[in-house]
């Protein structure tokens, strides 16, 4: 009488499992969809839990892969548009919205509604900011994932000269980088 051997049944059923679980993080990350665009923060209304902002761009331009972490444009979203963006001032990194500075990390580490209005706070509003946000069901349309607050000009010359590069060897970075972005 011959013997089912168990192993290649177990190996198929492991096979399948493993199929399954890593097939499922893509499905759900193409249903995930995240927006990026460039704005100007108008308003804070803490009691409704939104931001108010006036798109300066839809599309996130310059940087390192910008578009990657922030995300590609909003369909129909165009300059000039002003909206409300839902945030969540307070809880874990994953599920609050996150206000950080392209020279660090984010700006309120407590997870709480007084942290975040403090990163608020440090929100400029003369210039514009990188928004990242996914939609929603509901009003607001959209719900805000990071606010990037971008390093002026002066202030990245004033990081390279803290790192001890000479007037010189900035004006020679900076030179560089325009004949790269003129070429693109």
């Amino acid at each position: 009488m011959l013997r089912a051997r168990p192993l290649p049944a177990f190996l198929a059923l492991g096979f399948t499992l493993v199929a399954f679980l890593s097939a499922a993080p893509a499905a759900f990350a193409a249903e995930a969809k995240r927006f990026g665009a460039e704005g100007m923060l108008l308003g804070y209304d803490e009691a409704r839990g939104v931001f108010k902002v006036k798109i300066t761009s839809p599309k996130v331009s310059g940087g390192f892969g910008s578009g990657g972490i922030a995300g590609k444009p909003a369909p129909g979203m165009k300059s000039g548009d002003e909206l409300e963006l839902e945030v969540v001032p307070e809880g874990s990194v994953l599920k609050r919205t996150v206000i950080k500075a392209s020279k660090g990390g984010g700006l309120d580490n407590s997870g709480t509604k007084q942290g975040f209005k403090n990163a608020v706070a440090a929100i400029p509003t003369d210039r514009a900011v990188v928004l990242s946000f996914e939609p929603k069901t509901g009003e607001p349309k959209y719900l805000l994932k990071m606010v990037q607050i971008r390093m002026s000009p002066e202030e990245v010359q004033k990081r390279l000269r803290d790192l001890g590069l000479s007037q010189e060897e900035i004006d020679e970075a900076e030179r560089a980088n325009t004949d790269t972005d003129s070429a693109n």
